[in-house]
């Protein structure tokens, strides 16, 4: 656990840390380019005293410990969302990009950690990787960062990540490590592309109508819950856009109409036979529609899982730093439906992940309405630093 001289350095860093995450919350990047966020976080870094070391695109690691022992990686996502802000802070995005799930929160209390971790570096029994990962929204920052070999020299022996989150009618700054095993699902991006052919709205017969066959497989996705996969499993298959004709030209049939959407799975058997059966039924409802449909699945992350040992211990260290009171248990089923591509980490070393309660209303990650509470940043920088210390003491 931290000691209180270490507690108090981190409280220490409040200012500081909330400048930080104003700066970067008002220049969101999104995706695997974000020039001026890495910039940043390596000039922060390199003021701490340390020597950022470039990661794939974008990923930023350092190293903290001097001793030769185990190491344990700190993971923090720096990418922003493509959704225009819509709350009323004076440090709001103005660019069209937006934090709205929360990334700029991990970026800096992953700063705040490394600080800390800088300071009492002579205390660490092994050594801390922190990364700093692109690319976590479009389910691809860890792939790079994994075949960057993150993981490697040292080799990583486990980790852990955080995420802020919104709970309404709970305080801000409750700690909720989650519960072993399989705790995030697997997601899937897909496309159905659907080519018919275009004609006058006057002669359907003389065309192909791509719309009506998508809306035959849009319908036809739907119950594939409901008749292909047993009812004690959890997916979630969403179409979230559908696109097909011309603005203004509502008498032309068009020659193709595209679907995209998110395809949410526990289990990787499950996976692989919704995925199989998506593309099966697509084709074949078109062909029966004298149209042609082509899936393409673009990009995915695997389940995110905690290590049983590793998520009982930073519970169990956490509680002794924070006090009972602070630690709560996750309001809602889990494992939850949402996805994170450190689930590819998971797969590799044990890890866990901590959940922050960083908002008390009633909005969601996502939304472009919502707000951070920043009093978090110093629990979250002490929750890090105390997750890898603590595990590196014990050996």
């Amino acid at each position: 656990m931290l000691t209180e001289k270490q507690k108090r350095f981190a409280e220490s860093l409040e200012e500081e840390l909330i400048q930080i995450r104003r700066h970067l919350h008002q220049n969101p990047e999104i995706g695997l380019d974000l020039p001026n966020t890495v910039a940043f976080v390596k000039e922060k870094l390199t003021e701490y005293g340390y020597e950022p070391q470039s990661c794939g695109e974008s990923g930023i690691t350092v190293l903290a410990g001097k001793k030769s022992g185990k190491t344990f990686l700190l993971r923090g996502d720096m990418d922003a969302l493509p959704i225009r802000e819509l709350t009323d802070l004076p440090f709001k995005s103005e660019n069209g990009y937006m934090h709205a799930c929360g990334h700029d929160m991990h970026t800096t209390m992953l700063l705040g950690a490394a600080k800390l971790l800088k300071e009492f570096e002579d205390e660490l029994d092994g050594q801390v990787k922190l990364l700093f990962q692109p690319g976590e929204e479009i389910l691809s920052g860890s792939k790079v960062c994994i075949e960057h070999h993150v993981l490697e020299n040292p080799k990583v022996d486990a980790g852990m990540m955080i995420h802020v989150f919104p709970f309404k009618g709970m305080k801000a700054g409750q700690i909720m490590p989650t519960p072993e095993g399989t705790f995030m699902a697997s997601a899937d991006w897909f496309e159905i592309n659907i080519k018919g052919r275009g004609g006058h709205g006057s002669q359907p017969e003389t065309a192909i109508d791509p719309i009506n066959v998508a809306v035959h497989i849009y319908t036809a996705l739907q119950e594939l819950s409901a008749r292909e996969i047993g009812s004690e499993e959890r997916f979630v298959l969403t179409i979230g856009e559908f696109t097909g004709g011309t603005p203004g030209a509502s008498n032309i049939i068009p020659e193709t109409t595209v679907m995209k959407g998110t395809l949410r799975t526990l289990k990787e058997d499950v996976r692989i036979q919704v995925k199989e059966r998506m593309t099966v039924m697509a084709e074949n409802i078109a062909k029966a529609f004298r149209a042609e449909a082509e899936v393409v699945f673009t990009n995915g992350c695997t389940t995110n899982v905690n290590d049983p040992a590793l998520t009982a211990f930073t519970k169990e260290s956490l509680t002794e730093t924070f006090g009972a009171e602070r630690i709560v248990t996750i309001p809602t089923s889990t494992p939850l439906m949402g996805s994170e591509d450190f689930g590819e980490i998971s797969q590799l070393i044990p890890t866990t992940t901590v959940l922050l309660v960083a908002s008390e209303e009633n909005i969601n990650l996502h939304n472009p309405a919502i707000v951070f509470d920043e009093s978090v940043l110093i629990e979250g920088a002490q929750v890090y630093a105390d997750t890898a210390m603590s595990w590196l003491k014990k050996g």
